[in-house]
């Protein structure tokens, strides 16, 4: 057995295991000799399952140690503070399991440099007290350190409930803050019923009566894609209250608290049932103590359905112009911090003083704001969808359209129109391609595109019927598939009057001439939508449908699921096997349309030209397109999932 007696104190970090599996590391450790310490803060060396520097910082900082990277500093003076050295998983294993001593700086991700005494540093224990308001906006370190402190207070309160501490025991905290040294006893408030006086009984009958988990809970599935999630949660007000922090960590650019709360948020949309005790969100995929705490929060806030740090987030005037600015269409995260940090606080800021420096994309943004902000109604997207099909086939006859996005999902109200043509036969692909650039240029000639926002056509068509090699992106942006990014307005068809319902004339010449009266078309009071249009190819019909019709984190996962069990990468241009690069066929290969069911193909069925003879749904949607996503999800090895059940946001 090696000895590790020399290494200073060594803390496990927990990221990426269970309780099982950090103690049996732990007691390894222990028994080569290691000095493992009692609470991070007595540690130098961090040992995870961590592979980047970045993520090692903010695991750090998570533990109350925030630091400053000195990974490439050669050496530091003692009056510069502590270094933290956190290092792989792999070390451990290769230092127990060999007598022959392992370089640990080998396997080193990250060297922080600690300082006790700079009054930036929380301490675990510390307790909140509150910070004079200035006029500059709080950092994210500072945010977090925050949140955790009080996160910790919460969770401390919520397991004192779910686990009770009696008199002459010791009750550890999570493991994510505590190794081996015990913390004082909490008091349970009083924040459940206690119809029995026997505490530890009425817990047990609490759990008792919860109702049992689904599957994929107990299974612990954590692709949100293998489940079904409703348009309506039974855990709504929650979700909603995550929803709001996750567009702050968004807009702040919070990229891990994004996926986190991604996560948790998808998974409690999915569970069937409310949630009424903290071991239910506990035991779902993705949902920590810091969600588990936040349940507990809003669950026992006074009154119910309060979380303090969305409190200060809606209160905050710098994330309220934030997220003005970030709803911009064509302003992400990175413009709207650096609009505030010039100064700017509206958008009259931005016309007065920053227009010329604006992109054409953010100025139409601006110029629209108020119109793009109002929702679409299902009525008014499928009129929008109707007008669209019918000029496309008068390019292209037989083509079909439909509605993606949000609508899809069964949304009522719509932030934008996307909307997918292509053509039941395989031998009109190239003719789908080139109906992009005559479709915008009628609909402008018509009034209803009023601004192209961006056309993307690529050099190079990626699915070829006959080959087999996916060709290159002609922009590391987008996909393979064409598609227009404008604006829509519908045409304001009443008569040319004014708003008094008189009709609006113009004079020209002096008094003494004959007048020559002209009438003035008056201003088009239709609001003005934004409407994407993609031309997908008719065999990537189905994996275009579906790359647009799942929520944020389903099609995430969607590509996560497909990499992980498949080896394969599934995109809107369909699915290429990552070990040979060559597509992934869906379907029959070989037939002249998509659209048919394999019963229809193997009975030699073909699409009737005429549309009107068509399968459709009621709101006029082509039944071939449902049949090609369905195709997909069988290749992929998934169950079939309605739009309407792919609702993670």
């Amino acid at each position: 057995m090696p000895d590790l007696s020399k290494l200073p104190h060594v803390y496990v970090l927990p990221i990426r295991l269970d309780d099982s599996q950090r103690k049996e590391i732990i007691s390894n450790l222990k028994s080569a000799r290691c000095r493992i310490a009692a609470t991070p803060r007595d540690a130098s060396i961090f040992i995870g399952d961590i592979l980047g520097a970045k993520r090692a910082a903010l695991e750090l900082r998570f533990l109350g140690l925030p630091t400053t990277d000195v990974t490439s500093v050669k050496s530091t003076t003692p009056q510069d503070g502590k270094i933290l050295q956190v290092v792989k998983l792999s070390w451990y294993k290769k230092a127990t399991s060999s007598d022959s001593n392992v370089n640990i700086n080998d396997f080193t991700v990250y060297r922080g440099l600690f300082n006790p005494s700079n009054p930036a540093t929380v301490t675990v224990s510390s307790p909140i007290t509150p910070k004079k308001r200035s006029s500059s906006p709080p950092s994210l370190a500072e945010q977090q350190e925050l949140d955790l402190a009080r996160r910790k207070s919460i969770m401390r309160r919520a397991m004192a409930v779910t686990h009770p501490v009696t008199p002459g025991t010791r009750h550890l905290r999570n493991h994510h803050h505590s190794q081996d040294a015990p913390t004082s006893q909490f008091k349970r408030p009083k924040l459940l019923s206690q119809e029995s006086t026997d505490s530890h009984d009425e817990s047990e009958e609490t759990l008792a009566s919860l109702p049992p988990f689904p599957d994929w809970v107990v299974e612990k599935q954590k692709f949100s894609c293998t489940r079904s999630t409703p348009s309506t949660p039974h855990n709504k007000d929650f979700v909603e209250a995550l929803f709001k922090i996750r567009l702050n960590r968004l807009i702040i650019s919070d990229e891990i608290g994004v996926r986190a709360y991604s996560t948790a948020i998808a998974a409690i949309s999915a569970f069937p049932h409310p949630i009424t005790h903290i071991s239910q969100i506990r035991a779902l995929p993705g949902c920590d103590d810091k969600i588990a705490a936040l349940w507990y929060e809003f669950q026992h806030s006074d009154p119910p359905g309060q979380l303090e740090v969305l409190t200060e987030i809606t209160t905050s005037k710098y994330y309220k112009t934030l997220e003005l600015f970030y709803n911009i269409w064509g302003c992400g995260a990175h413009s709207a911090r650096n609009f505030y940090k010039q100064g700017f606080r509206d958008l009259d800021d931005l016309v007065e003083h920053h227009w010329k420096h604006l992109t054409r994309v953010q100025q139409i943004g601006v110029k629209f704001y108020d119109e793009f902000e109002n929702k679409i109604p299902r009525d008014e997207v499928v009129a929008i969808r109707d007008r669209v099909q019918f000029y496309a086939r008068q390019l292209l006859p037989g083509a079909e359209a439909v509605i993606v996005g949000g609508f899809r999902r069964g949304k009522e109200l719509s932030n934008d129109v996307d909307i997918l043509i292509t053509h039941p036969r395989v031998s009109k692909s190239r003719d789908v391609e080139e109906l992009l650039v005559p479709l915008v240029d009628l609909l402008e000639e018509k009034g209803l595109i009023t601004h192209v926002l961006t056309i993307h056509q690529p050099s190079k068509f990626v699915a070829n019927t006959d080959g087999e090699v996916w060709g290159k992106r002609s922009h590391h942006n987008f996909d393979g598939i064409p598609k227009i990014l404008g604006v829509w307005q519908e045409p304001d068809e009443g008569d040319d009057e004014d708003e008094d319902g008189d009709s609006q004339m113009k004079e020209a010449g002096d008094e003494n001439s004959d007048p020559k009266v002209i009438r003035t078309k008056r201003k088009n009071r239709n609001p003005h939508r934004r409407v994407d249009i993609l031309f997908p190819p008719p065999r990537c019909a189905g994996s275009t449908l579906t790359s647009w019709s799942g929520a944020t984190t389903f099609e995430r996962d969607l590509r996560r699921y497909v990499k992980a069990e498949r080896y394969w990468k599934f995109s809107s241009e369909g699915i290429t096997n990552r070990a040979t690069g060559t597509r992934v066929p869906v379907g029959k290969e070989k037939g002249e349309f998509i659209g048919l069911t394999e019963e229809e193909e193997k009975a030699g069925l073909e699409i009737d030209d005429d549309v009107e003879k068509r399968g459709r749904k009621k709101d006029g949607e082509w039944i071939g397109w449902e049949i090609e996503e369905r195709k997909l999800f069988k290749v992929l090895g998934l169950q079939w999932r309605e739009p309407t059940e792919r609702c993670t946001g």
